[in-house]
């Protein structure tokens, strides 16, 4: 048979109120190529995984499932990541796209757009369009998400990339699967350090066209309403910022990203106070006659709270 010239990837775990609108915005795609979809159900409990086997009997020839036995985020060993990166060598297509079991394409000629502008700029290793953001619990439309950034030094300053509007290069992806190792790295969001691998190695395109809706859940990693994670996944953010810079940015850059670092771990032990690393990076920021921004923060600070500002004078 011919090989498919796109692998879709598709993580879901019990997302049985969404996986359909998901699956159809799949096997609704008008192509002049082959396509497949790696679905991946992480031992849902709630009927997912029978809309899967529905789907995969009516659509064999596009829906591919993958059900895991026992749940593998929770073992936050790198697993889903190695999963991930078999399945795509398996299929081993040219293109690589990804939409979560929540979120859903709506542009029947999502993949056709992408994959006629790749195939024409063999210069662009990526590309992505807007979605709409859909806000579950008042089942309302909210605004438009995506672009139109396209450089690596702006990517790394603010992240406009919807990861279910991405096409990309899967040589590109091994690349960064190999130099990376993001398995090993610990970090908390998956897509970010991609766009911008991506972003620094090849040029990526932004196609202003909606495509897709993505779907935003009260207790969703990036939008979890406990101000602890939320604080956690920005520190990832500005980490991952801060590694990438350091790797493939200048100097100039290198020193606007430190100091978001510097900031963020700032706020983190002034609010949470569970990172020993957070502490000396903020003492010596705070302290250091370069960073006076964080002085004036702290002055501000101080109004609101002059118990933190006491604490935190104490380091010195």
């Amino acid at each position: 048979m011919k090989k498919p010239l796109v692998a879709i990837w598709t993580m879901t775990y019990n997302h049985c109120n969404y996986i359909k609108k998901c699956l159809d915005g799949i096997v609704q795609q008008k192509t002049n190529f082959k396509f497949v979809a790696l679905i991946h159900d992480d031992c849902s409990i709630d009927g997912t995984i029978e809309i899967i086997r529905e789907y995969a009997n009516k659509y064999p020839q596009i829906i591919k499932p993958i059900y895991e036995a026992e749940n593998q985020y929770k073992k936050h060993d790198g697993s889903l990541d190695i999963i991930k990166r078999n399945a795509l060598v398996d299929i081993d297509a040219k293109y690589i796209a990804m939409c979560e079991g929540d979120d859903y394409w709506t542009d029947p000629y999502k993949l056709q757009k992408q994959v006629s502008f790749l195939e024409a700029h063999p210069d662009y290793a990526m590309c992505y369009t807007r979605v709409k953001q859909y806000k579950q619990c008042i089942s309302k439309y909210i605004n438009d998400f995506g672009g139109p950034l396209e450089t690596f030094d702006d990517i790394l300053q603010n992240n406009t990339i919807p990861t279910l509007s991405v096409l990309m290069r899967f040589d590109v992806y091994m690349s960064y699967l190999k130099e990376i190792k993001p398995e090993c790295k610990g970090w908390s969001m998956g897509d970010y350090p991609v766009w911008l691998y991506f972003s620094a190695m090849s040029k990526i395109k932004f196609i202003p066209d909606t495509t897709g809706t993505y779907r935003i859940l009260p207790n969703s990693l990036s939008h979890c309403e406990e101000k602890i994670k939320m604080i956690n996944f920005g520190l990832c953010y500005r980490e991952i910022a801060h590694y990438f810079s350091l790797t493939y940015s200048n100097k100039q850059m290198q020193k606007i990203t430190k100091n978001n670092l510097d900031w963020i771990l700032f706020i983190k032990y002034c609010f949470i106070n569970e990172c020993d690393n957070a502490k000396k990076v903020a003492r010596d920021a705070l302290f250091s006659k370069q960073n006076s921004y964080l002085k004036n923060i702290l002055f501000l600070i101080g109004i609101f709270s002059p118990t933190i500002v006491k604490r935190i004078y104490s380091w010195h």
